[in-house]
């Protein structure tokens, strides 16, 4: 099935749908699409709701918009139908100065519109009101499609070559929380995890590994107590006093985090900091790491 034929099937014609892929020069503004979709509308409403001028041109002739984001997977995953149902411009600086897209900037390092503006000339761009829409919203999370060729991320429906892969029976926009040996995330993404990442790190005491990615140095830690992982990482990306001199002296932007154990969560505070010694010893971070006080 084409997914123009699933907007037949709800009395939608194609000619007046645009159908967005949504991506991101930002890696982990990437990432994080499906989980502003799913957890944070007002956000990924601030990162679809304007673009560049080309694509400005085939909203403003559609009344709606189909809204796939990349799941991790080679398919993509459905949003959403939105109603066009205004513009208005808006100048670089306001555009900076939504709260929203100082938000995507915190996390994510997502583009500035006056540096955009500085480096192409443009003063501003369109701001589209988007109503998400009663049909098909059924599948949001469900409906999987594959990308059609080409680097194109905005479309016309009714001249897209488009095959439905999947309905799946339960929403699978953000994906499960990993094993804990697999968990491996960016300072942005500890900011930005799903409840489902959050609640599990929550419940997981252990030691952990930064590496900063701007030269590869390494920090051992341990987490126990109140939100065990989850806290200590968030202190570590949120620059948290009391860590060593060499890691406080680094940007937090650049951390890598893994769990290099997992442990028992009825284990003394005391056992907790002994397995980190070991840890620190076998990994020879406290000479040639960032474990130096």
């Amino acid at each position: 099935m084409q997914l123009r034929s699933l907007f037949q099937i709800e009395g939608i014609n194609a000619t007046d749908v645009a159908v967005l892929f949504h991506v991101s020069d930002k890696p982990a503004l990437h990432r994080a699409l499906p989980m502003l979709a799913e957890e944070e509308p007002a956000l990924f409403d601030a990162f679809q709701n304007q673009h560049g001028t080309r694509i400005e041109a085939t909203i403003r002739k559609r009344r709606f918009l189909a809204s796939f984001v990349n799941t991790g997977a080679r398919d993509y995953c459905f949003t959403g139908l939105f109603e066009v149902t205004g513009h208005q411009f808006r100048s670089m600086q306001d555009l900076d100065a939504d709260p929203r897209r100082v938000e995507l900037q915190r996390r994510f390092n997502d583009t500035s519109f006056v540096g955009l503006g500085e480096s192409t000339g443009a003063k501003g761009r369109l701001v589209f009101d988007l109503a998400l829409r009663a049909e098909l919203s059924a599948l949001i999370g469900r409906l999987f499609v594959a990308k059609p060729g080409g680097r194109a991320y905005a479309r016309l429906a009714e001249n897209l070559d488009c095959p439905v892969v999947e309905i799946s029976r339960a929403r699978r926009l953000v994906p499960p929380a990993p094993e804990w040996r697999d968990y491996i995330v960016t300072a942005s993404e500890v900011r930005a995890l799903p409840r489902d990442w959050a609640a599990r790190l929550a419940e997981w005491r252990g030691i952990y590994l930064i590496v900063d990615q701007s030269d590869g140095a390494r920090y051992v830690g341990s987490a126990y107590g109140a939100e065990n992982l989850l806290g200590r990482w968030r202190a570590h990306v949120a620059r948290e006093q009391g860590v060593t001199v060499e890691l406080g002296s680094r940007d937090p932007a650049m951390f890598r985090f893994s769990i290099l154990q997992r442990l028992d969560p009825d284990l003394a505070p005391d056992q907790v900091i002994a397995v980190e010694q070991n840890w620190k010893r076998r990994l020879d971070t406290i000479a040639w790491g960032l474990n130096r006080n």
